[in-house]
């Protein structure tokens, strides 16, 4: 009987810590770095740039792209998304459209992404204090945050909005981003790692407690509340035909911010609302009518 009970311990034993294994090996290939240099530049969008350098609030060095516009004092931070970098496509479509409407534009690669520093992506977890030091280089050269949007895509989306409460920033645009992570996770996993969903809580665990990722403290659903009650324009951006993230987080988002502006279009792709023919025009006309709504507050 002894025997039969030990060889049991010993079985459970070892699914537990392959159990155990196979949920840290997907928090490694999730959150490991991913540096990429830039193949594109401002200057094929016909913009004048020059590289910077910034420090996130914790001490990790940032790449960036400043992108002046004149004497403007408006500024926009634009943020790329998980595995991306500052040169992504939809980035530098956008970029131009700031511009065009007197902002001057920082771009920066998060952590871990792209010439920045860092070891680890965390999913929206730390990158918000990336946000947060762009935000003290824009103020350190003379740029109001109740002057600065905030513009973000998938997990920049929901880094944005994770960083903004308390800030004072004039806007928020938030694209295709997830407004509950470990929501998001119980569908993403499976299809990332080819795990059935039971592994999902051991993953979320893993990620608890290393890298230090805290996945139930991304829910910037919670954070998009707190933006609607201190009377924050919110814009969101996000397509039915999203394969990544789906469209019910911009629903989550939209319901955490009644005063929300939602634009939910069919028939494009993750992260691709740039290529619809209403991208800028609506951009646009959200940015102008922020700043009537600051000036009236």
């Amino acid at each position: 009987m002894r025997r039969v009970l030990r060889s049991a311990l010993i079985l459970l034993g070892g699914l537990a810590a392959g159990y155990l294994g196979l949920c840290v090996l997907v928090v490694f290939r999730m959150t490991s770095a991913r540096p990429r240099k830039p193949g594109v530049t401002p200057t094929g969008a016909g913009l004048d740039y020059r590289d910077v350098g910034v420090t996130s609030t914790d001490g990790v060095r940032l790449s960036g792209w400043w992108i002046p516009a004149g004497d403007s004092r408006r500024a926009a931070i634009l943020v790329h998304g998980w595995g991306g970098a500052k040169f992504d496509e939809h980035v530098l479509k956008t970029a131009p459209v700031y511009h065009r409407e007197g902002y001057n534009v920082l771009v920066v690669d998060l952590r871990a992404h792209g010439e920045s520093g860092g070891g680890r992506r965390t999913l929206g977890y730390r990158e918000t204090r990336d946000v947060l030091g762009a935000l003290l280089w824009l103020q350190e050269r003379g740029y109001r945050p109740e002057d600065t949007v905030l513009h973000g895509w998938s997990m920049g989306g929901t880094t944005v909005v994770r960083a903004a409460p308390g800030t004072g920033v004039a806007a928020i645009v938030e694209e295709a981003g997830y407004a509950d992570l470990p929501r998001l996770l119980e569908r993403a996993i499976p299809r990332i790692a080819g795990l059935p969903r039971l592994f999902v809580p051991g993953v979320l665990l893993a990620g608890k407690i290393w890298p230090d990722l805290d996945p139930w403290s991304v829910q910037p659903a919670r954070e998009a509340s707190k933006l609607w009650k201190a009377g924050v324009p919110l814009f969101v951006i996000h397509s039915t035909e999203d394969g990544i993230i789906p469209v019910e987080h911009a629903k989550m988002f939209a319901a955490a911010h009644p005063g929300a502006k939602v634009w939910i279009m069919d028939g494009y792709d993750h992260v691709e609302a740039f290529a619809h023919p209403e991208y800028e025009e609506r951009l646009r006309t959200f940015l102008r009518e922020s700043r009537e709504e600051g000036q009236g507050r």
